[in-house]
């Protein structure tokens, strides 16, 4: 599960209000009958006026914990989260969350000190009312915030769960290159499909083993397959996210004319993306050969460092692919394996 995973119910400000000053009007008072009016009052406004506050603060606090601390979350998600929403804003958003709790927490003592010292049940009750004011105008203050977090919450909650901790192998290329046959083709099971928030499309994320050690794939559609120059920023800032979790890109060439693309944009992408990941090991791969001329296929090849020939959807040159991203990733010293485990 990714960090903002278990971000589940922000609450707008009407929201908080209705269920809370709702629950309170139902409150059971459990008031002695011998008592005084004034005791009595106390007693039930000081009740009242408790519960307003102390649920109000667990709601507002319960709502802060749910988001992940920022500055512990791995660096993709929080660049992504910075991305998407604004890191700066979400932690401006969640303190004033923790600072409106302290607030409606002092109005309470100043109130419940007022009531209790109350010598008329009327004042009791103004007192009581004050409070309720008060608060709500506090509550009422965090419309935007709240409105910001709801926001917010839907956004981030629906990231791709990424396993930061596992190699991951990143395909890169144009559209209709093979990408997703290649993901389902060395997927051991079937690849998840996620929703990626800065796509129309979806995200195909697998895994499989090799020598005692597990690896994710990702192919992200709309992420690493067209020019940088027809990108926006968030876009750009996007792809640079996947830096933090990528050992090695897989890039997929397709010099036939199913694509769509002809070769000359997709060796351009191919050097975009090498400037783009300067650090990461690009392992270049050429499907769909069995419907490529031989001859051309060679001057293909000329063009290309060190290719490998595949068939995707006919799982042919798939586990020389695979081989040859994880050898990549062997030689920057990346895998830690078993003692018994050799390549």
């Amino acid at each position: 599960m990714h960090p903002f995973s278990k971000i589940k119910k922000i609450y707008s400000s009407s929201e908080l209000l209705d269920i809370v000053f709702h629950r309170a009007s139902r409150l059971p008072l459990d008031v002695p009958r011998r008592a005084t009016p004034i005791v009595k009052a106390r007693k039930r406004e000081v009740t009242r006026v408790r519960f307003i506050s102390d649920n109000l603060v667990k709601k507002l606090v319960g709502m802060m914990k749910k988001f992940p601390n920022l500055d512990d979350i791995h660096p993709f998600y929080r660049e992504l989260a910075d991305v998407l929403v604004g890191i700066d804003r979400l932690k401006e958003v969640l303190a004033s969350l923790e600072g409106a709790a302290r607030v409606i927490k002092k109005i309470a003592r100043e109130k419940i000190r007022e009531i209790n010292f109350s010598k008329d049940p009327k004042f009791a009750a103004k007192a009581r009312i004050q409070a309720y004011a008060r608060i709500s105008s506090v509550i009422k203050k965090l419309e935007d915030r709240l409105n910001f977090l709801i926001d917010a919450s839907k956004t981030l909650s629906r990231l791709p769960t990424v396993n930061t901790d596992e190699f991951t192998i990143v395909v890169a290329g144009y559209p209709n290159t093979g990408k997703s046959s290649f993901v389902k083709s060395v997927s051991s099971a079937k690849p998840e499909i996620a929703e990626y928030p800065f796509t129309t499309r979806n995200i195909i994320l697998g895994h499989f083993s090799y020598n005692n050690n597990r690896f994710q794939i990702i192919d992200t559609p709309g992420i690493l397959d067209r020019p940088m120059k027809d990108r926006n920023q968030i876009e750009l800032q996007a792809i640079t996210a996947i830096r933090h979790v990528a050992n090695v890109v897989v890039f997929i060439i397709d010099p036939s004319l199913s694509c769509g693309y002809p070769i000359e944009r997709q060796l351009d992408l191919l050097s975009e993306i090498k400037e783009t990941f300067p650090t990461l090991p690009v392992v270049n791969v050429i499907n769909k050969v069995d419907l490529i001329e031989s001859e051309y296929l060679e001057e293909v090849k000329k063009k290309v460092d060190k290719p490998i020939d595949m068939v995707a959807i006919q799982n042919i040159g798939v586990q020389e692919a695979i081989e040859a991203a994880i050898k990549a990733i062997k030689l920057q010293g990346e895998l830690r394996y078993a003692k018994e485990a050799a390549f």
